[in-house]
């Protein structure tokens, strides 16, 4: 699909960046972008975490209801376990996400 990209946990140019399923996510460019820049993180437990002052933004329907509302949900995981996302880069990826301001 045109509106999706294979979002990259650990980027390419990072060690353990490797082009492999388990270090991707399915996401749309908007998300791909706010996760790129460190808007929201996804925890190793799959959750959506959006940072504390994006979360105390306001700034119309967009922002709340693309973005906000994600705040504490579950992503959907592939039903074939070996594509997951490995929990280990999300681990290092959300460490990366709780230093950001």
């Amino acid at each position: 699909m045109e509106l999706l990209d294979a979002a990259h946990i650990i980027p390419d140019h990072d060690e353990g960046g490797d082009p492999k399923v388990t270090n991707g996510l399915s996401l749309c460019k908007i998300h791909n972008a706010v996760f790129d820049r460190q808007f929201i993180g996804i925890t190793p437990d799959y959750e959506v975490e959006v940072r504390a002052d994006i979360l105390e933004e306001e700034d119309g329907p967009m922002l709340r209801w693309g973005l906000q509302e994600m705040h504490g949900k579950k992503i959907l995981l592939p039903g074939r376990k070996e594509d997951r996302p490995d929990r280990d880069l999300l681990d290092k990826r959300y460490q990366l996400f709780k230093t950001a301001v």
